[in-house]
């Protein structure tokens, strides 16, 4: 009498193969999954950065036009970056252009104010190429 492990005729080890592969396929997929989402918080903590940066500068922008105490260039220093600007006066417009970096990222942005109205009427981001 042939014992059970003898009629399986081959099936063990294709199966095995299949589902190792599957198990394979699934661990692969879990990894391209785990990089695509690592790459997409570093990129959406870049961009925070940048817009934390963003408002900081804006509010003291700002308060130094209302003061009129805003030089034709300079640098602002934040714990989360450092902002560049320089700033051209025209027929009673302000165009201030900054330029956004901390660590990991750069970006340019540019805000025209009136200086009639007190406010900002025109505004840009990531005017770099």
């Amino acid at each position: 009498m042939r014992s059970p492990l003898h009629s399986q005729r081959g099936f063990i080890l294709p199966l095995t193969m299949i589902l190792s592969l599957l198990l394979l396929a699934f661990v692969f997929h879990a990894l391209l999954l785990l990089y695509s989402d690592r790459q997409f918080f570093r990129q959406v903590h870049a961009q925070f950065q940048l817009q934390q940066l963003r408002e900081c500068v804006l509010n003291d922008l700002e308060q130094n036009i209302r003061e009129k105490t805003l030089p034709s260039q300079g640098t602002f220093v934040y714990h989360k970056g450092t902002v560049t600007f320089s700033a051209t006066e025209s027929g009673g417009l302000l165009k201030v252009k900054f330029t956004l970096s901390d660590n990991q990222s750069k970006e340019t942005d540019q805000m025209t104010y009136s200086m009639e109205s007190g406010e900002p009427i025109n505004w840009l981001e990531r005017i770099d190429p």
